[in-house]
């Protein structure tokens, strides 16, 4: 997600005809992202898969469904249980929420604790993880700990996967600011198509020559 909104702004500066209608194919699909005349990139993430064996999660390491939806569940870690919603945008993510105080606990400890959720068995393919304090209907921040690569700060996809499962847990609105260690994203979870439009900006750092 992120790394596609750099990819938009990159190639609209390198002709300004492409700001309007830029298609870039990945393994999770075709994306078309807007440049808005602000500045920022909208992206469309495309629609989150929610039944557990296209996330894919295995049931049989999770707790019992909550509210009738599937991917709502418990899950167990360092022998606390605590309620997850899995979501997939492309990749598999584990959301979970927490108070203030839990909050700065996890951001104090996740370089320990975030490999074990990244490796639970509930996850065949391993997961992102994402540990979600709420402030208000509209305004959430979020730590994650990503596969394969540990803290980091920023992940689109994770911050539309946090959206799409608070709103499923009643604790978000569809539109929502997600505030990130690394700046805030806007992501908006469409209920006329079902998709996930992420907004944010794209700064140019550096340019540079390398030679291959």
């Amino acid at each position: 997600g992120n790394g596609i909104r750099c990819l938009a702004k990159f190639a609209a500066q390198c002709d300004d005809s492409l700001s309007s209608d830029l298609r870039i194919h990945t393994l999770a699909g075709t994306i078309a992202p807007v440049l808005d005349p602000d500045g920022l990139v909208v992206v469309d993430m495309g629609e989150p898969e929610l039944q557990l064996a296209e996330v894919p999660a295995d049931e049989t390491h999770l707790g019992a469904s909550k509210s009738g939806n599937e991917a709502a569940r418990s899950i167990t870690v360092d022998g606390a249980a605590r309620d997850m919603i899995a979501v997939s945008m492309g990749n598999p993510h584990c959301v979970t929420w927490v108070d203030a105080d839990e909050y700065a606990a996890f951001d104090e400890t996740l370089e320990q604790v975030g490999p074990r959720w990244e490796t639970h068995s509930a996850f065949p393919n391993k997961t992102n993880t994402e540990f979600v304090q709420v402030l208000s209907q509209s305004k959430v921040n979020m730590l994650v700990w990503e596969r394969g690569a540990g803290r980091t700060l920023a992940c689109g996809t994770g911050a539309c996967a946090v959206v799409v499962a608070s709103v499923l847990a009643g604790k978000t609105e569809r539109k929502c600011e997600v505030v990130l260690p690394g700046g805030p994203l806007h992501i908006e979870w469409r209920e006329s198509n079902n998709h996930v439009y992420m907004t944010g900006p794209a700064e140019l750092v550096f340019t540079g020559t390398l030679e291959l």
